[in-house]
């Protein structure tokens, strides 16, 4: 009999009640000692200086892994040489001042995959493009106006005025700023080239295209989030969503690729209450990190499958309230600790020790024997895993659980054998209804033990019950002898449920099919040996299975026009059509038939069989030495058939996939006909040709003119007809210098 469970993964959640220096990783995948941050070290040059900056606020990293900063202070941007590990000012880029090359209180820099440098030029309203290589000024996208129209936003660009009266003392003429001007705060650039822009006056993230043309704005506006206030660090991943830190907001905002609402990021349960996000970074794996204005540390966070973010882990940082956070080529974090830029190693350092505390689990049992507790970890040398286990016949709070001395937890047993494996040990704690599980955790510092799932198994059906009573009589022997029964009831058990199981196996549904090596032969496979079917193994899981299910019906119609039918519609998941040659004989029958219509009349080249003086052209006739020529009539479409196949979804497109999915028809063409017989295979498309491809209802649909014709996808004559634009088709019209011949396209009234 199957013993109850309780399961604790990913799937089936971990019910944690304390993480302590643990965490959840790869979207609770995993339960594992936490990670340390690096060693934090200043980007120093060569003289030994930290690069002499007044107010760095913008960092980014180009393709070969050299820092930029930007410094708002002195209007300039300064590149870090990792290999040469100095700074050096990139000339002709900034300067106080609204010239196309100076600044003036910038605010965000990005670099993008093609090498183009921008930055968030906020108090000149623009944001300049410079190339990296040679920094030249590709162009400068502002200043804008952004209107507000019953159609949504859109952008032109700012008419400035000028004005005496609010000129200086040297009686120069000011610029007077329109109203609703964009002020562009910080920038970001995707993958594919596309631009990102915070516009801190409207509230708004503008888009523009990889050829930098403005496309949208969102204002991140949903039933569930209000629009965004003051937008002030934005990041991309590489699905391409968008994460937006707001001025005095204590979460972050995201954002999917079409500036639908997708979550708020918010603070984790240590700093509620103290938590305002400074700037945002997305590494390479996709975990958002956030840094906390009011205390020094960068919380990372993951999307878990209930579609929200959860914070898993907290690594400390020099200082706080950093302006900027980024990630370079190696995944190492690099801050703006005050006047430097700190770069934190990324190199594996775990917490020395961890505990992870379950809440209460239920058996519904008065009085339960909880059994055993099942691990699937992988412990490292210098790590292991101590389990405790606390009981109690009413629930209790988790204040109550975590407030415990630890004489209240009961030890079971310690796991620290090397190698990824099953373990399991008893449970030593008295009855009780309820059970807390306590995992201890501990690490060398340069590995973690990392567990996959647990489960716990209750109630304990002992073989102590089977025995007679003087073996039980005080309760020294009573729980000894307990103990050691549970380790053959262990293994009776796994026998017990291997047996229960073992009806799975036979089912084509059910059976394993996924082997744990690759060069080993699944289950599947070895079932459909059962029955003399070979599967071919790069087939989907789901086709294999049922095409074994369905084995019985192949050998009843084997050789059959069914039989192959049902056997490629297994494969394709599309009925396919066959046409048997013989169908195509019009015979002519004297007094039923018309010459022409229901019949044809065939001579000596029906075949084209070699005869001398009588059809012997060179390039006309065949060298047929078998058969009877008096036959020819009746073999020509004996024995023959046509399979069409439609061809659909990714396959009428891609030609790699249309000739494995050709190779795979052919193949079962070949097995399930006749030995007599000669197949033919037609892949077909939804069209119509004339002596091609005729057949109504069996490769052929009738329907309308191509809209479009596609450069490079279609031929003309075969798939394209030509004809007139969509604006000349109509009634004849005259229009000077186009259509003006009288009595072809042009009718007198």
């Amino acid at each position: 009999m199957k013993r109850p469970s309780i399961l604790l993964n990913q799937f089936a959640g971990w019910n944690p009640s304390l993480l302590d220096h643990v965490e959840l990783a790869d979207g609770g995948a995993a339960l594992r000692l936490r990670l340390l941050p690096g060693i934090a070290r200043p980007l120093t040059s060569g003289d030994g200086t930290f690069g002499g900056f007044t107010d760095p606020v913008g960092l980014a990293v180009d393709c070969l892994g050299r820092i930029y900063v930007l410094d708002a202070a002195d209007c300039v941007v300064k590149r870090f040489d990792p290999c040469l590990q100095n700074f050096q000012v990139l000339p002709c880029i900034g300067g106080a001042g609204s010239k196309p090359r100076e600044l003036q209180n910038p605010h965000g820099i990005a670099i993008s995959a093609r090498e183009d440098l921008f930055i968030a030029d906020t108090g000149n309203w623009r944001v300049p493009v410079y190339s990296v290589k040679g920094l030249a000024l590709r162009t400068v996208l502002g200043p804008f106006v952004v209107n507000h129209t019953a159609h949504g936003v859109g952008i032109e660009v700012a008419a400035f005025t000028r004005s005496l009266a609010a000129a200086g003392s040297d009686c120069s003429e000011a610029r007077i700023a329109p109203a609703n001007l964009w002020v562009p705060y910080d920038v970001a650039v995707s993958a594919s080239g596309w631009l990102y822009v915070a516009d801190y006056a409207n509230n708004l993230i503008h888009v523009f295209d990889s050829h930098l043309c403005w496309r949208n704005a969102y204002d991140g506006s949903s039933a569930a989030s209000p629009a965004l206030i003051k937008p002030v660090r934005i990041a991309l991943d590489r699905e391409c969503r968008i994460y937006i830190v707001q001025e005095g907001v204590d979460h972050v905002v995201s954002l999917d690729k079409n500036g639908t609402f997708v979550a708020n990021i918010t603070a984790p349960e240590d700093v509620k209450g103290r938590f305002c996000p400074a700037a945002v970074a997305v590494d390479e794996k996709g975990d958002v990190h956030i840094i906390n204005k009011y205390a020094p540390g960068i919380s990372q966070y993951q999307w878990d499958e209930c579609g929200c973010y959860r914070c898993v882990s907290q690594s400390s940082t020099p200082g706080g309230g950093h302006p900027d956070l980024i990630f370079d080529r190696q995944g190492n974090p690099i801050v703006v600790n005050g006047t430097q830029v700190v770069q934190l190693t990324a190199a594996a350092i775990y917490e020395p020790d961890g505990t992870f505390v379950t809440d209460a689990l239920d058996s519904r049992i008065y009085r339960c024997v909880w059994h055993r507790v099942q691990m699937q970890a992988a412990i490292g040398v210098g790590t292991q895993v101590s389990v405790e286990t606390f009981t109690a016949e009413d629930g209790k709070t988790p204040l109550e659980v975590l407030s415990l001395p630890d004489e209240r937890w009961t030890p079971s047993a310690t796991n620290s054998t090397v190698g990824d494996c099953h373990w399991d040990c008893l449970v030593q704690s008295p009855p009780g209804r309820y059970l807390w599980l306590r995992l201890k955790l501990h690490s060398d510092g340069q590995t973690t033990p990392c567990i996959d799932w647990l489960r716990i198994f209750y109630p304990r059906a002992s073989s102590l019950q089977y025995l007679p009573a003087a073996f039980s009589e005080d309760a020294p022997s009573r729980h000894f002898l307990d103990q050691f029964l549970s380790i053959f009831d262990t293994l009776r058990d796994g026998i017990g449920d291997r047996i229960t199981r073992i009806a799975a196996y036979f089912d084509p549904m059910a059976t394993p099919a996924n082997p744990e090596h690759p060069v080993d032969t699944d289950f599947l496979t070895w079932l459909a040996s059962w029955v003399g079917l070979a599967l071919d193994r790069h087939w989907p899981e789901a086709r294999r299975r049922k095409l074994l299910k369905n084995a019985w019906k192949l050998y009843n119609l084997r050789g059959t026009p069914e039989g192959l039918r049902l056997h490629l519609q297994l494969y394709i998941g599309i009925e396919p059509q066959i046409l048997e040659h013989f169908k195509l004989r019009r015979w002519f029958n004297a007094g039923s038939a018309r010459l022409g219509d229901q019949s044809t009349l065939w001579g000596a080249d029906i075949v084209d069989r070699l005869q001398l003086d009588v059809h012997a052209q060179l390039d006309t006739v065949q060298l047929i030495d078998t058969g009877d020529p008096l036959t020819d009539p009746f073999s020509k479409q004996a024995h023959q058939f046509t399979v069409f196949v439609p061809q659909r979804g990714q396959i009428s497109t891609d030609p790699q996939a249309d000739a494995l999915q050709r190779q795979t028809v052919l193949r079962i063409i070949d097995m399930s006909k006749p030995a007599h017989t000669l197949g033919y295979l037609q892949m077909t498309r939804p069209r119509f040709r004339v002596g091609i491809q005729a057949f109504i209802g069996k490769d052929t649909v009738v329907g309308i003119y191509p809209n479009e014709v596609v450069e490079g996808q279609s031929k003309l004559g075969y798939d394209t007809a030509l004809g007139q634009p969509r604006e000349e088709q109509g009634p004849p019209a005259m229009r000077v210098g186009r259509s003006t011949r009288i009595g072809a396209c042009t009718l007198l009234n």
